[in-house]
């Protein structure tokens, strides 16, 4: 195996940014291939900005903003931004807290349960052609390279 050297700041410079391009690009382009699909099947109002981890944090009910913020990993005051566009739109809704009345679960509402399933099939179906092109093997080399890149990265963040 060849091993990666870097001679001079600018190529480690370039080499970083390929580094994480590599780990963006393909993730941007699964969201446009998403929004694109899910705008054709009739969810035109969603954004890429949105996530799909919103929908993905809210299937087995609902969370409290705080909750969906943290998991998100960004701010309340961005969360709340986005959980009000998303309300606008529709796709979720805030109902009490059964357990404290002062606050509120955000929860999916038919809409958003509508466009959740429809966005699970068409990431099925990207799933199911990439596997297709490039063989049912290398996706599962590529699987278990992410996860073990994420356990890096997350064990060197934990060291800092």
């Amino acid at each position: 195996m060849a091993h990666r050297t870097t001679t001079t700041d600018e190529e480690c410079s370039e080499n970083r940014v390929l580094f994480s391009q590599l780990l963006r690009n393909p993730y941007h382009a699964l969201l446009r291939e998403l929004h694109a699909r899910l705008a054709a099947a009739g969810y035109a109002d969603t954004a890429p900005s949105w996530g799909h981890n919103i929908f993905f944090y809210l299937r087995d009910g609902g969370l409290r903003l705080t909750e969906l913020a943290a998991r998100g990993d960004t701010t309340k005051q961005a969360m709340r931004y986005t959980i009000n566009q998303l309300e606008a739109a529709g796709y979720v809704e805030r109902v009490p807290d059964p357990t404290d009345g002062r606050a509120k679960i955000i929860r999916l509402t038919e809409r958003g349960w509508a466009a959740r399933r429809v966005a699970d099939e068409i990431i099925t179906s990207i799933e199911g052609k990439c596997v297709r092109q490039l063989g049912e093997r290398r996706m599962r080399q590529f699987e278990g390279l992410m996860k073990d890149i994420t356990r890096v990265l997350e064990e060197n963040q934990a060291q800092h």
